[in-house]
């Protein structure tokens, strides 16, 4: 049964890309966000690390608070995109759902600061200020994977919500641990995901 929590199938939010001067600002917030978290982080440091006047950047965003949210909403968007061009012509739903884990995976550990940030934002409690704001973005990317955990064939009586969200949070909190040099590319962990799901 599809998760009522859940909004139906929908389009991605299509937003333009930001202008190379936003998106500059957004790389270098998304770097410090991630060095020095949210908290710590000033609009000082921030311009600092783009090589632009602390006043400069009230040209692009009224606070931090709107920053922070800029930075996710992009990468939200992104890893949307980024998931669905990796589904595009993939059949089978264990296929599709090695392919969807193999894309987040490579996003968040091998993208930009930017992607690095979003896969911390993905992790924070429904509460959080991030998701607030956010919520339908996050909601809808969550949606595209009950879809893909729907279409396993697994055992009737399986809680899916529960697989679904337990599987965002291992794919999130992998970013805490994984090292490149570790032996094991996003490909080869989205297999393992697969096969422990019992996808072969």
């Amino acid at each position: 049964m599809p998760d009522p929590d859940l909004p139906p199938a929908t389009p991605a939010d299509v937003a333009p890309e930001p202008s190379a001067r936003k998106l500059h600002l957004l790389q270098a917030a998304a770097r410090v966000f991630d060095t020095r978290g949210f908290k710590a982080a000033t609009l000082r440091q921030i311009a600092d690390e783009a090589g632009i006047l602390a006043g400069s950047v009230y040209h692009h965003v009224e606070s931090k608070e709107a920053l922070y949210l800029e930075v996710h909403r992009t990468g939200y968007l992104r890893m949307q995109a980024v998931v669905d061009r990796a589904l595009a012509g993939v059949e089978g739903p264990w296929p599709r759902l090695e392919a969807a884990l193999e894309a987040h995976l490579q996003e968040m550990l091998g993208g930009d600061p930017i992607a690095r940030v979003t896969g911390q934002g993905l992790m924070e409690p429904r509460d959080g200020p991030v998701h607030a704001v956010l919520a339908p973005l996050r909601r809808q990317y969550e949606a595209l994977w009950a879809r893909l955990v729907e279409a396993l064939p697994l055992p009737v009586d399986l809680d899916r919500r529960v697989l679904r969200l337990n599987l965002l949070m291992a794919l999130n909190g992998t970013r805490l641990w994984y090292r490149p040099d570790g032996g094991l590319s996003p490909a080869a962990l989205a297999r393992q995901w697969v096969r422990m799901l019992g996808g072969g």
